[in-house]
């Protein structure tokens, strides 16, 4: 009998269970209830302005009033809302931090499926997705598009500012475009102070060793310096001023097609008409509405030409067509895209 006794294991404890902490509730963000009671009351409150402006219109009229439109002012119509990417795609360049690199071609797609997806989610799952595929690209990252996105956001505030302020200028407003005005103002004046706030704060952050044992706080922390610090748009008054500019050609862009909608119904208005439909737009679409913006678009453009004298059977058919114009480049061309991928994806594979 051997005298020889196998010392007995201790069981090894996980590091959780040596330092037992008590587990926190699960905190409930707002559910996918929640999100289809907005997405309900959003829906209703779009189908009520169709319906009003719909419920005395005769619709077979508008139709006509449609088909006799000459394909070619169509075209001029999609054609100046796609010239939005042009402009777009080129001041995202012009806003990239540091020596962060993307190209034209790469942009271009990133904005085209960016308006898709703002065109398609619920408002800012578009917006995010665009941070999403910029932050994707080779040295870009999460701070340096966010970076981005929101001066992106702030000169389209200045450019939406500036169509309203010049057709204030031009012309007598309704008093509800006139508190927009003044809600605008503050907005932008707001955002604008806390982006120099942190852009001149953190101008000269450097980046710390990262570090896993790093808690939420001083992550967050980390990633709003770098955030402040890649706003080196905001720095310069030439970048930021050219960013501007491009902004304003945004705005050309669509108000070309407005014109060119209305030449195409034999409209006769004053140019400003054209201003005062985009500011109108600008500030009934300041939050996106999914899916295109469907009843918000239309109302609007029918109400601002029924304000200008037009009957109501050809302001529905200028609304509906110029809300064509507008989807098939800023919703279509993303989906294009994303059509083309998919079929190349599926040549390779089968090629393999």
């Amino acid at each position: 009998m051997s005298l020889y006794k196998k010392p007995r294991l201790k069981p090894v404890l996980s590091k959780n269970k040596q330092n037992p902490t008590r587990q926190k509730p699960l905190i409930l963000m707002p559910g996918s209830k929640q999100k289809k009671i907005l997405l309900l009351i959003a829906w209703s409150f779009a189908t009520l302005l169709l319906y009003i402006c719909f419920r005395e219109v005769d619709l077979e009229q508008a139709w006509n009033n449609i088909k006799q439109v000459h394909p070619l002012w169509l075209f001029l119509g999609v054609a100046g809302h796609f010239l939005i990417f042009i402009f777009w795609a080129k001041q995202w360049i012009v806003f990239l931090p540091g020596k962060v690199f993307v190209t034209f071609k790469e942009m271009f797609e990133i904005n085209a499926l960016m308006s898709t997806a703002m065109n398609t989610l619920p408002f800012p799952g578009g917006h995010a997705y665009g941070v999403f595929l910029l932050a994707k690209k080779e040295g870009v990252g999460h701070s340096a598009a966010l970076s981005v996105m929101s001066l992106d956001q702030l000169t389209e505030g200045i450019a939406k500012l500036t169509v309203l302020l010049i057709v204030s200028w031009l012309t007598p407003l309704p008093l509800l475009i006139k508190k927009g005005i003044l809600g605008l103002t503050v907005v932008i004046f707001i955002f604008t102070c806390i982006l120099l706030y942190f852009s001149f704060r953190f101008h000269a952050y450097k980046k710390i060793r990262t570090d896993s044992n790093k808690t939420l706080k001083e992550r967050a922390i980390d990633f709003i310096s770098r955030w402040g610090q890649q706003l080196e748009g905001l720095r310069n008054i030439k970048t930021f001023s050219y960013g501007v500019i491009l902004a304003y050609g945004m705005k050309l862009g669509e108000a070309s097609a407005i014109w060119s909608i209305q030449k195409g119904f034999g409209v006769d208005l004053p140019i400003w008409s054209i201003l005062l439909i985009l500011a109108a737009l600008n500030l009934a679409t300041i939050i996106p509405l999914a899916p295109g913006n469907l009843g918000v678009y239309e109302a609007t453009v029918f109400f601002i030409y029924q304000h200008l004298g037009i009957e109501p059977e050809q302001a529905i058919a200028l609304a509906l067509t110029q809300h064509l114009c507008f989807l098939l480049p800023l919703a279509g061309t993303g989906y294009v895209y994303m059509i083309m991928k998919t079929f190349i994806t599926k040549k390779t594979f089968v090629r393999e």
